[in-house]
């Protein structure tokens, strides 16, 4: 079993040095997306707060069900320095694009208080080594330093992630 365990944890910091994984601690480079509006989102845009990216598909169970969520608890840190960014790679069926109307869609029913925008296929590929599992979460210091990551954690895990970063 510890063999097992070795050889995993091996393999992932090969895969994260193959694939040019951003690790914790690292500075995130600026990354753009076009949101609900079409209009040009980037990380530079939201200096000096923590960034959470929350990438995923509207087609995931698990997607709907984190954001479900996610989205009337966000209140909390609405005075805050932090921003919340919801990231689409796919509308709600395999395949198909996070198009204007899909982001629309997906920022009402969720009721969505913060930006929603389309991500490139793959979605958290800079953070996350093969597999891109889905939904994943990134959390971006003030310092424009990679915080924390994660693959379906939980939104109090999250929450206390978020916290952190605030003191």
């Amino acid at each position: 079993m510890k063999s097992r365990l070795l050889l995993y944890v091996l393999a992932l910091a090969v895969s994260s040095k193959l694939f040019g994984v951003i690790e914790l601690g690292q500075t995130v480079p600026n990354l753009c997306w076009t949101d609900v509006n079409e209009t040009t989102l980037c990380l530079d845009d939201k200096l000096q707060t923590v960034r959470v990216l929350i990438y995923g598909t509207g087609w995931c169970p698990g997607c709907n069900s984190e954001m479900a969520e996610l989205a009337p608890r966000a209140k909390e840190f609405k005075d805050k320095p932090v921003v919340f960014i919801s990231l689409s790679s796919e509308g709600y069926s395999k395949q198909s694009p996070p198009d204007t109307n899909f982001l629309k869609q997906w920022k009402a029913q969720h009721r969505i208080p913060f930006d929603v925008a389309a991500s490139p296929k793959d979605a958290g590929k800079l953070f996350f080594a093969p597999p891109n599992y889905i939904p994943n979460v990134v959390v971006i210091d003030k310092a424009n330093k990679l915080a924390y990551k994660a693959v379906m954690p939980s939104i109090d895990t999250l929450f206390a992630e978020i916290r952190k970063q605030l003191k």
